[in-house]
C-alpha cells in the first residue's frame, strides 16, 4: 500500500469524503479518523484505503451530486412553466373580462322554434369560419328571418340548440384544465343533434383535431397516448365475437394494430353460422367512411365470406368483395351514413370469417 501523507489525506477528506452530520463536526471532528465514503459498515480508514476504493468514494459521490443537481435544475424548470402558464391564465382571464364587458350593449334576441332564447353576438360568433358565425357577423343582419316582434328567427328544435348555445358559452369560460363538456343528447335525438352541429358548421370547433378524417383506431392511439395495439387492454374499446377461433380474447385488439396480425388471424370456430364482430367503443364516438380488409391468405378460398352487413349505429348497409389468395385486402371501401358519430358498429358475416387486419377510416370525437 501507497504511503500518503497528511497533505493528501486532507485533500481527500475535503473533496471525496462524506462530510460529517451536523452537530459531529468542530473541534472533536480532527480527532476522529476519517473513512472513505461508502464502505461497509463504518466505513475505510482512509490512510488505509486503496486508489480503487477512493476511485469508488469519488465517482459515488460525483454521481450522488449530478442526480442532485439534476433534481434541482427540474424542480426550478418546473417551477418556471408553472408561472408561465399562471401568467397565460391570467392574460386569458383579462382578455374574457374585457369581451364580456364590451358584450353588454350586444345582446341578440332570438326566437328558435317558438321558445326565446337571448344571448351575445360574440357567444354566436365564437366557432370562427362556422356558419353560425357567419350569419351574425352583422353583415346579414338584413337578411335574417325574423318573428313580429323583430326577434331573428330560426325554424330548429329549440332543446337542441339550447344544448349547442350551452356549450359555445361554457367554451367561453372553459381552461386547459376545465375543458367544457360536450352536450349529452339522448340516443333517440343523436342522428337530428350532429346534422344540427353540422348544418352550422361546428364539428371541427366543438371536436377539435379529433374530428379530422383519417384511420379511427390510429386517432383513438393518438389522442390517449396508448399503443394502438392495446386499445382493449385500456378499456378504451371492446371487441367481441358470436363465436371464435384459437386467438384469446385479450389479443384481439392485435387486429386493429397498425400492421394487424402475423400468420394468424381473428376467426369465428368455423360451421357456427352467422357470426359477427363488434366493437364498441367506451370513451370516444366515431363515425365511419370507409374501411378495409386484410384476410388470411392461407384460408381465403374455404373459410372467409365475401359478402357481409356492416351496421353503423342504427344503419345497415350490406357489402361485398371477392378475396383470392393473390389480392387477400380490399383496400379502401367508402361507405356513407346519415347518422354522424355513433358509439358501436358491427359486421355479420353469413359464413366464416379470417381477418388479418380491421381498418376503419373517419372521425373521431371524445363522449
Amino acid at each position: 500500500m501507497h504511503p500518503r501523507g497528511p497533505n493528501e489525506v486532507a485533500q481527500a477528506q475535503a473533496l471525496f469524503l462524506d462530510p460529517l452530520p451536523q452537530g459531529l463536526q468542530g473541534s472533536n471532528s480532527a480527532s476522529r479518523p476519517s473513512r472513505v465514503a461508502g464502505g461497509q459498515g463504518d466505513g475505510t480508514l482512509l490512510e488505509e484505503a486503496t486508489y480503487d476504493e477512493l476511485a469508488l468514494a469519488v465517482t459515488t459521490r460525483l454521481e450522488r451530486d449530478r442526480v442532485a443537481v439534476a433534481q434541482q435544475l427540474a424542480m426550478m424548470e418546473s417551477a418556471e412553466r408553472q408561472l408561465e402558464t399562471k401568467r397565460q391564465n391570467l392574460e386569458q382571464l383579462e382578455r374574457r373580462l374585457f369581451a364580456l364587458a364590451s358584450d353588454i350593449d350586444d345582446v341578440v334576441e332570438l326566437n328558435i322554434g317558438g321558445q326565446l332564447m337571448s344571448t351575445s353576438r360574440s357567444v354566436l360568433r365564437s366557432a370562427e369560419g362556422s356558419l353560425l358565425s357567419g350569419m351574425f357577423s352583422g353583415n346579414f343582419d338584413n337578411g335574417l328571418k325574423r318573428d313580429k316582434e323583430g326577434r331573428i328567427f330560426m325554424d330548429v328544435d329549440p332543446h337542441l340548440f339550447a344544448k349547442i348555445l350551452s356549450h359555445l358559452r361554457l367554451r367561453g369560460i372553459a381552461s386547459p384544465d376545465y375543458p367544457a363538456p360536450l352536450p349529452q343528447v339522448p340516443d333517440d335525438l343523436q342522428a337530428e343533434y350532429d346534422m344540427l352541429v353540422r348544418y352550422f358548421g361546428l364539428e371541427t370547433f366543438m371536436y377539435g383535431d379529433g374530428g379530422a378524417s383519417g384511420d379511427v383506431f390510429q386517432k383513438i392511439a393518438e389522442l390517449t397516448g396508448v399503443d394502438q395495439c392495446k386499445l382493449q387492454t385500456h378499456e378504451l374499446i371492446r371487441i367481441v365475437l358470436s363465436s371464435t377461433g384459437g386467438v384469446p380474447a385479450s389479443n384481439h385488439e392485435e387486429v386493429l394494430g397498425p400492421l394487424g396480425f402475423s400468420e394468424r388471424s381473428l376467426e369465428n370456430s368455423y360451421g357456427a353460422h352467422p357470426n359477427t364482430i363488434t366493437i364498441s367503443f367506451w370513451r370516444h364516438r366515431v363515425r365511419v367512411e370507409g374501411m378495409e380488409f386484410r384476410v388470411k391468405a392461407a384460408d381465403t378460398a374455404s373459410h372467409m365470406s365475401n359478402q357481409w352487413a356492416f351496421r353503423h349505429g342504427t344503419e345497415s348497409i350490406n357489402m361485398h368483395h371477392t378475396f383470392t389468395r393473390t389480392e387477400p385486402s380490399t383496400g379502401r371501401i367508402d361507405v356513407s351514413f346519415a347518422s354522424a358519430f355513433v358509439d358501436e358498429v358491427q359486421w355479420t358475416f353469413p359464413k366464416d370469417f379470417c381477418l388479418e387486419h380491421i381498418v376503419l377510416y373517419g372521425r373521431v370525437m371524445a363522449k
